[in-house]
């Protein structure tokens, strides 16, 4: 055999161990490098500026339903909701980012980049993506209610930190309670 021929037969074993080594800091590696695979999309959307006027219209449609199931009468003029406050009107469009699609993408790359079957992260995505969704809309629906109630001088310090840390959070809980369910009697995290 040539020298070539067997450097690369050893540079490619070598990978191999790296790839499948039990080693706790090769496995944080590997799940990096993973999750940054699957969150290439997140970064594809961003750059083609791309949405889904579909999915801000259900969120529209479901926030508007549940405001009006709630008590709260609302109108609503495409993905416009208004409500009635105190000292007038007050409303909030719901645009691409109140969706959450990125937190249902960074959910989906944090799963699919486990070393778990297939079927595990696909039964772990059908439960935890319309999970993360409902907590969305919840959020959504916090923040009118909190404008109903409250005084709209702090309504955008606490969209902010509902917005950023509400859904980091939940989706952190969301992994990490899947994690837990999956890796029972395993003793691994990654």
């Amino acid at each position: 055999m040539t020298t070539r021929k067997k450097e690369r037969q050893r540079r490619s074993a070598d990978f191999g161990h790296f790839w499948n080594s039990k080693d706790k800091h090769h496995r944080i590696l590997k799940f990096l490098i993973k999750f940054n695979i699957f969150a290439i999309p997140l970064y594809v959307l961003l750059l083609l500026d791309w949405q889904s006027g579909l999915l801000q219209s259900i969120t529209a449609d479901i926030t508007f339903w549940l405001l009006q199931a709630t008590g709260i009468a609302a109108e609503r003029t495409g993905n416009f909701i208004a409500i009635q406050l105190v000292n007038g009107q007050w409303g909030a469009f719901i645009n691409w980012d109140c969706t959450g699609w990125k937190s249902f993408l960074a959910l989906f790359a944090l799963v699919m980049a486990t070393d778990f079957s297939l079927g595990k992260k696909a039964k772990g995505l059908v439960i935890l993506l319309p999970a993360l969704f409902a907590v969305n809309i919840g959020r959504i629906l916090f923040m009118f209610h909190f404008a109903r109630g409250l005084d709209l001088a702090y309504f955008d310090i606490v969209h902010a930190t509902v917005w950023s840390w509400g859904l980091i959070f939940a989706i952190l809980a969301f992994w990490t309670l899947w994690m837990r369910h999956n890796t029972r009697g395993y003793g691994i995290l990654v």
